[in-house]
């Protein structure tokens, strides 16, 4: 856990700075923020715990080049600030920046659960459901010998009956995409080379010895759920992330994704355009897989916005 740490939009356009602040100063307004994260607009110091918001285009490129020689990320993070007339995917697979949201994916939910996810290097999905009240906080546990046909629809029917009608299918296609992941990658063992070229996939029946169970944590507020998958492989790497949903993306001076034809990764994207998209990885051990997706958004595209935390 950091003792304290600097929340830094010095690298933001002015508007997203502005963004930035109102945010900031809302949830300080209502309590909600730890009293240990401070908010810095320019000066900072690169040795701190910071957490730098980054606007990349062609004006800021200079200074954020620099920057990155001089951050210790150990204890710092970077998240970029998109928007759809950059390509900033270049500069992100370049460093290895795991963490980029949307402006307009930039709201109170995800300013919060990324500061206190920084502040407490807390990798669950708490962080995104503390400011208000929850209706529905229960945890699964995959194990045995289990049937993938309706899965979602039966084993999470108690949290679909509590859903809106508007994302009910929402939330069922997103699910079946976490679980049938952590099935194949943290319980069959298939890689990634494997799945890129179909050599396997999983069946109707799946069994789940004991050491490889997956939980599924699942909550929701008035105006957000989340779905976390957890499985006990820890292959994935951020470096893998940011290249599948790369190919995945459309960016600016692109008419189609690169990766149109690829058999992975479009999942991922997929679900990346429908919330904020939270990995939590431990090489060897675990990688955990959430969505926060809002309660009330119909089944529609929306911008990437995705968060990656490996340990």
């Amino acid at each position: 856990m950091n003792n304290s740490c600097n929340v830094v939009s010095a690298f933001c356009t002015a508007a997203v700075q502005e963004r930035i602040l109102f945010l900031y100063d809302s949830l300080k307004e209502q309590g909600l923020l730890p009293a240990e994260i401070n908010y810095k607009q320019s000066s900072f110091n690169t040795k701190n715990n910071n957490l730098f918001f980054v606007s990349f285009n062609q004006n800021t490129k200079p200074g954020l080049e620099n920057l990155m020689s001089r951050v210790d990320f150990k204890k710092s993070q970077i998240v970029i600030i998109s928007c759809e007339e950059e390509n900033y995917f270049d500069f992100a697979v370049e460093y290895e920046i795991c963490n980029i949201v949307h402006v307009n994916r930039l709201d109170e939910t995800t300013l919060l659960g990324i500061t206190k996810r920084f502040l407490r290097q807390d990798l669950c999905l708490e962080p995104f459901f503390e400011h208000r009240e929850k209706i529905f906080d229960k945890q699964y546990l995959l194990s045995g010998n289990i049937c993938t046909q309706n899965l979602v629809e039966t084993t999470f029917e108690d949290f679909i009956n509590e859903i809106q009608n508007p994302v009910k299918n929402t939330f069922i296609i997103n699910c079946h995409e976490l679980v049938t992941n952590a099935l194949a990658y943290g319980v069959l063992g298939i890689t990634f080379n494997d799945r890129d070229k179909r050599v396997h996939d999983i069946g109707k029946y799946v069994d789940i010895p004991a050491g490889k169970e997956i939980t599924i944590h699942l909550l929701m507020n008035e105006d957000v759920y989340g779905i976390s998958v957890t499985d006990k492989s820890g292959t994935l790497t951020t470096k893998r992330i940011l290249e599948r949903i790369r190919r995945q993306c459309i960016v600016a001076g692109e008419t189609i994704p690169q990766g149109i034809e690829d058999y992975t990764g479009r999942g991922l994207a997929i679900l990346s355009h429908h919330g904020t998209l939270v990995f939590s990885i431990k090489p060897g051990e675990f990688t955990s897989v959430s969505l926060v997706s809002h309660t009330k958004e119909p089944f529609e595209k929306k911008f990437i916005s995705i968060l990656a935390t490996e340990l």
